[in-house]
């Protein structure tokens, strides 16, 4: 028994005081259990009991009571606001808000929203976000396939290894890279690739898609793709698959003067970064349909012309900072606040010319960019993705869930994801 006393005896001594708990503030709540305590009831107990008894009571008239603090208007814009910005988290829709609201405010795409709505929607926490958003949550999309095929044993003892746990200088210019295949449920045939690199320091992502993962296709990717990071790429780091570890493209790496290095096998932490990528950007923005023609590929590219400016420029991130270990002896990684991958290079260029350096960024690229943010509507960009992703399911749909079918696989899920983004793009436009 809790300090002596029975169930029976805790139980009278909650309904003796529930009338003087329930009417108290906050102070004097407390009050009554420190007296409970005092006669030997444990605080967390006579809180509960004191709770049970005075919920058993009857519910307090009109007017009483609690009001809520958000209403039902700010609940809708909450609602809308999370599906313009790309479904993002609670902490990541919060660091959001202060970029979003006035681009959106400047293009009159909030005209018709009320001002005490907006205005507690921007007072929400993280975690009031989360909780309001619960309802509207969807389950995560399943797996694709994985056809990467390790190099020889000759080309890859070329390579250098970079592990997850080096110590390396948390300075723009080391690329993760990777490649996923759009094939759909069959991995027979020609389909596209699509190689993403994503930069380490500030998870600047830039992604190309190419017919297929042949030597040539792939080099010509990297070419393609390195030109647009805002500063110059120094090191390029990549799996151990042939298409990333092959004769022409470390030819060409040490012809551009840029490092090549490599991930261990089967070792998916070495390249963290760039591997959650391929879900949050390639599945997430072109699903799953298999992509193997002219116009199929061309729509991607497309694609990843749009998410180039919604990820970099308008999208914060949150980045590990350092390992804690708590008094229970657990590890814990703590991260740091999120920020746009533009807003990271800036703090880095900033920095680099307080030490005396030349810094990441030019003047010329600095005020493109700029201009780019000023004349982009994020959500304009939204519905313009939807649009293309319309197009693509249009293109790719029936014969990726036909080639399901004769393996007598379940393809539902696409049709599902499908329909929801178009749901999102029909609020977008209302």
């Amino acid at each position: 028994m809790e300090g002596g006393l029975d169930m029976a005896t805790r139980k009278r001594l909650a309904n003796r005081f529930r009338a003087e708990y329930a009417r108290g503030t906050k102070k004097q709540k407390g009050e009554v259990l420190d007296r409970l305590v005092a006669v030997g009831m444990g605080r967390s107990t006579a809180r509960r009991l004191l709770s049970q008894a005075v919920g058993s009571e009857e519910r307090p008239g009109p007017g009483r009571g609690r009001r809520p603090k958000y209403g039902e208007e700010a609940q809708r814009l909450l609602e809308r606001l999370w599906l313009l910005m790309g479904m993002p988290c609670g902490p990541y829709m919060k660091a959001m808000l202060d970029q979003w609201i006035p681009a959106l405010r400047a293009d009159g795409e909030l005209d018709d929203v009320d001002g005490d709505a907006l205005e507690q929607v921007c007072s929400m926490s993280a975690s009031t976000i989360d909780r309001r958003l619960r309802p509207l949550k969807r389950a995560a999309m399943p797996r694709g396939m994985s056809l990467t095929r390790p190099a020889g044993e000759h080309l890859r003892n070329s390579v250098r290894i970079r592990k997850c746990a080096d110590e390396i200088a948390r300075l723009p210019g080391l690329a993760e890279a990777d490649t996923v295949a759009h094939c759909g449920p069959r991995a027979r045939g020609e389909f596209a690739r699509t190689l993403t690199m994503v930069d380490y320091a500030t998870n600047w992502t830039v992604s190309v898609t190419v017919r297929n993962n042949a030597k040539s296709n792939i080099r010509r990717a990297v070419d393609l793709a390195i030109p647009l990071f805002p500063f110059p790429v120094t090191c390029f780091d990549s799996d151990n698959g042939t298409e990333s570890v092959n004769d022409e493209l470390i030819d060409w790496l040490q012809h551009k003067d840029i490092e090549q290095t490599r991930s261990r096998p089967y070792r998916k932490d070495d390249q963290a970064t760039v591997e959650s990528r391929n879900n949050h950007v390639v599945r997430r923005f072109a699903f799953y349909w298999r992509c193997d023609t002219e116009e199929q590929r061309d729509l991607p590219d497309r694609l990843w012309a749009k998410t180039y400016l919604l990820l970099n420029l308008f999208t914060p991130t949150r980045k590990p900072a350092r390992i804690e270990q708590g008094r229970d002896g657990r590890r814990r990684t703590v991260y740091d606040r999120p920020r746009t991958p533009w807003a990271r290079v800036l703090e880095y260029d900033a920095a680099s010319r307080a030490d005396g350096g030349r810094g990441y960024v030019d003047d010329a690229t600095r005020t493109r960019i700029e201009n780019l943010i000023a004349s982009t509507n994020p959500a304009r960009l939204g519905r313009e993705i939807a649009a293309i992703q319309d197009e693509l399911e249009r293109l790719s749909r029936e014969r990726t869930e036909g080639m399901a079918r004769r393996q007598g696989l379940d393809m539902g899920y696409l049709g599902k994801v499908i329909e929801r983004m178009r749901a999102d793009a029909e609020q977008d436009n209302k």
